[in-house]
């Protein structure tokens, strides 16, 4: 009898041991984004060169929505630059709220489409930033592998761990950045942010 009481004080403790657990342990918060129903709360942004050809003007530079091509569902962005001054990052970002004075850990994901494939020569890198200040020049961010390295779609990840101090917000940015004189044109889709 004795062994039965104790038989089941034991599997209710353990039961309640996983269930406890269960709901304390930290959920990943996570934010999806395919552009499907416009930006979101993402922007587009730049630091780029001038133009020598068209003074007191930057070199040309554009992120839109495209329903030419998609990794999933109707919608990629485009993003597009005239990179001949050999010069120039384009991308874009948003802020995500935070609790501040934790530690987190931040992975962002996605998609960047190249219509070649090219390992001779990097005509662009990919980019992206993670932090708690609005990136704003290319020095912000890490350079994640050439544009061109497969024909088609690639995944990109970048992950850090960050300590969030008084900042209650981090930044998440992804792009590309110039590497060859040329014009250039890629597509990113299904941007994930998870934070742990």
């Amino acid at each position: 009898m004795k062994l039965k009481i104790y038989g089941v004080i034991g599997i209710s403790l353990v039961i309640t041991v996983i269930f406890i657990g269960f709901y304390l342990y930290p959920k990943p918060f996570i934010i999806d984004e395919s552009f499907e129903n416009g930006f979101g709360e993402w922007s587009k942004d730049a630091h780029v060169p001038l133009d020598p050809n068209n003074p007191g003007h930057e070199v040309f530079w554009n992120i839109s929505r495209t329903d030419s091509l998609a990794h999933s569902g109707s919608y990629s962005l485009d993003i597009s630059i005239d990179g001949r001054q050999d010069d120039g990052t384009i991308w874009v970002e948003r802020k995500v709220s935070v609790k501040s004075y934790s530690n987190i850990k931040v992975r962002v994901s996605f998609y960047l489409h190249s219509d070649s494939k090219n390992q001779a020569i990097t005509i662009a890198r990919v980019v992206a930033f993670v932090g708690d200040s609005n990136p704003e020049v290319e020095d912000d961010f890490q350079i994640l592998g050439p544009a061109n390295q497969v024909l088609g779609w690639e995944e990109y990840i970048y992950e850090v761990n960050l300590n969030t101090s008084s900042s209650d917000e981090v930044w998440v940015a992804v792009g590309i950045t110039v590497s060859w004189e040329t014009y250039l044109s890629y597509n990113i889709d299904d941007i994930r942010i998870e934070i742990t």
